[in-house]
This record gives structure tokens, C-alpha cells and sequence, in this order.
């Protein structure tokens, strides 16, 4: 149960990253409200899967899914740059993230 905590804080973490844009581009209070609301709930999450994963494997984890949603984010919302080595480094991440669920 504690690694399904992290995926989805991991995903809520990602969801917040649009809501941040939208604030910052519109500076409506809706988008800041739902984009706090959004962290507070990953740091929940996150703060459940503790129970029986390591803090060092549940952060990294956390911060390596929001990072590379945040680049997915801004590549297919925002129409950021791509290329080989940027997308390389994703793998990285993600390798890293298998790596630490295989050792905890």
C-alpha cells in the first residue's frame, strides 16, 4: 500500500505543475487555491508511504516522478524543446527510481 501512496503523490505532484503555470500566467486565486491543495495532497501521500519505505527511496522516488512529469508536462502542454539527451536523462531518472523500488 505504501508504494501506491507514492505513485500518487508522485502523480498528484505532477498535476500540480499546470495548475502552478496557470496560476503564475493568469494570477486568478482559483488556480493558486487548487494548486496548494494539490501540493498539500502530495505531501500527504508522500507523508503515508513512510510507513514502510525508506525516506531516502520514498523522496527520491517522489521528486524523480514529479521532475519527469514536469518535463513531460512542459513538452506536451507548453510545447517546451525536446531532444535525445533531455529524453536520455528521463530514462536516467526513471532507471534510478526502478533501481531504488528493486533494493527497498
Amino acid at each position: 500500500m505504501a508504494w501506491i501512496w507514492l505513485l500518487l503523490a508522485g502523480a498528484v505532484e505532477v498535476i500540480s505543475v499546470p495548475l502552478l503555470k496557470e496560476w503564475q500566467r493568469r494570477r486568478q486565486k482559483g488556480w493558486a487555491a487548487a494548486a496548494i491543495a494539490a501540493l498539500a495532497l502530495s505531501v500527504y501521500a508522500l507523508s503515508q508511504s513512510l510507513s514502510s519505505i525508506p525516506v531516502g527511496t520514498a523522496y527520491a522516488v517522489w521528486t524523480g516522478i514529479g521532475s519527469t512529469g514536469a518535463i513531460a508536462t512542459g513538452i506536451f502542454l507548453y510545447g517546451e524543446s525536446v531532444n535525445p539527451l533531455k529524453l536520455a536523462c528521463m530514462v536516467l531518472i526513471v532507471m534510478g527510481m526502478v533501481g531504488l523500488k528493486l533494493t527497498s
